[in-house]
């Protein structure tokens, strides 16, 4: 499994990502990582923002201990997305619905000539597998060779950021969780302006571009996280996105959920936000955008 530019900024990664099965081999040396978390005051409130891979290697150790004390004094958790076991299942669906062909039906059917090599090209050069964009609707293979050409990072999506401190969260018995986005919402981001019309040419133009670009390496995105610098993640998203991209990805996303977070900081309640990393990195992230709304809010930057 790959952990890569895309999935880890906006794609439904904590509930879609498959599992990889954990072999012997599997066993890694243990890394320590420090990512950053920020503090926010509101009038009744405190907020803790703290940045999220949706999927990481085994052994990553990134519960330092101001997160587990930020954790424990939080009575309130919100996510990107649902993350009970009944939302997932929904989400996983919903995605299903609009990713998968038919079972009658394979992706290179709609091939021409040309496109059947482009095709073999893009495979080649990024080694992504072909089985699975096969079974997929030529939109969704299209981001998917997109994300290929980060690379390959061996994840695992129970490792994840969001999942763990979920996990936490659920084992004190919190019940006051909460989602700044829905499943919905993701996927119609996700579509972009895909339809059923000009999804065949975005293949096209996406397998041209994973046969002949140079791959950008998803380990700078790691690194940076783990060693909570969020300048230079907001270099690896700049360096890895068009500004088009990241204003619907991130930018218009984050100032979306400003105000929610500044509703909630009314609240006599000390919130543990957990989201894609990048959202609170460089100029257009959460803290940046409250900072210029008056609020004061610890930690980088």
């Amino acid at each position: 499994m790959r952990a890569n530019i895309r999935y880890w900024l906006f794609r439904l990664s904590l509930l879609f990502m498959t599992v990889a099965p954990a072999f012997a081999e599997d066993v890694q040396p243990v890394t320590h990582a420090t990512p950053a978390m920020w503090t926010v005051h509101g009038p009744r409130g405190t907020a803790y923002l703290l940045g999220s891979v949706h999927a990481l290697p085994k052994n990553v150790e990134w519960q330092t201990p101001q997160i587990k004390a930020a954790v424990k004094r939080a009575n309130a958790f919100v996510f990107e997305l649902p993350m009970s076991q009944d939302s997932q299942s929904e989400a996983a669906l919903l995605l299903g619905a609009n990713v998968y062909l038919p079972t009658s039906v394979s992706l290179p059917s709609y091939f021409d000539n040309e496109m059947r090599k482009e095709f073999k090209a893009a495979v080649e050069h990024t080694q992504v597998d072909p089985e699975g964009l096969v079974v997929l609707r030529p939109w969704f293979a299209a981001r998917e060779l997109e994300d290929a050409m980060s690379g390959k990072v061996k994840a695992h999506a129970e490792e994840g950021v969001d999942n763990k401190i979920y996990a936490m969260a659920d084992k004190r018995g919190v019940r006051d969780i909460r989602a700044l986005e829905t499943p919905e919402f993701q996927v119609h981001m996700l579509k972009g302006s895909a339809t059923t019309k000009n999804e065949l040419e975005l293949l096209r133009v996406a397998m041209k571009s994973a046969a002949t670009k140079p791959m950008f390496p998803a380990k700078k995105l790691l690194d940076a996280w783990a060693a909570g610098d969020p300048d230079a993640l907001a270099a690896v998203v700049v360096a890895s996105q068009t500004e088009e991209e990241r204003k619907v990805v991130l930018s218009d996303r984050n100032r979306d959920w400003v105000p929610k977070i500044e509703k909630m900081l009314k609240e006599k309640r000390t919130f543990f936000i957990t989201v894609g990393a990048a959202h609170l990195a460089g100029p257009d992230g959460v803290p940046s955008l409250l900072r210029q709304e008056g609020y004061r809010v610890e930690g980088p930057g």
